[in-house]
């Protein structure tokens, strides 16, 4: 993996990554109401407790008496994966009705102003026409 600038990284193909955002220790930062941790994506050990937690409870829910077995995981995990992908359109679209410019929401996505257009525009756009209504 190659380190790139900011919070995104890519492998040696080029293909964008999520990565840490190194500059987030900053102890005056916790008391800031104005503060935005979540202007870039990043991972953390927050992120990864909730997506344990989630799995852990959704396994049990799911399949309690394959609990601790692998394969169940994985299906809970793309089940996750799944569901936090069509949240991001309807975050998206949310977005444009609030006045983000897709520059915006194209550094929260990290990824390109042309590429965000094209994933979620299309559906932002049916949204803003009361198609979502």
């Amino acid at each position: 993996m190659v380190e790139t600038a900011g919070s995104i990284r890519s492998d040696a193909g080029g293909r964008p990554r999520i990565g840490a955002v190194p500059d987030l220790d900053r102890p005056w930062e916790v008391c800031d109401p104005g503060r935005d941790r979540a202007m870039l994506a990043y991972t953390d050990a927050d992120t990864a407790r909730v997506i344990e937690e989630a799995v852990a409870w959704l396994v049990a829910v799911r399949a309690p008496a394959w609990a601790g077995d692998p394969g169940p995981r994985i299906s809970v995990l793309v089940s996750l994966a799944g569901e936090a992908e069509d949240r991001v359109y309807d975050a998206v679209a949310d977005a444009r009705e609030g006045g983000y410019s897709w520059d915006q929401i194209a550094s929260r996505l990290c990824t390109t102003v042309a590429a965000a257009r094209r994933r979620y525009g299309g559906y932002a756009r049916w949204r803003l026409t009361g198609g979502g209504s």
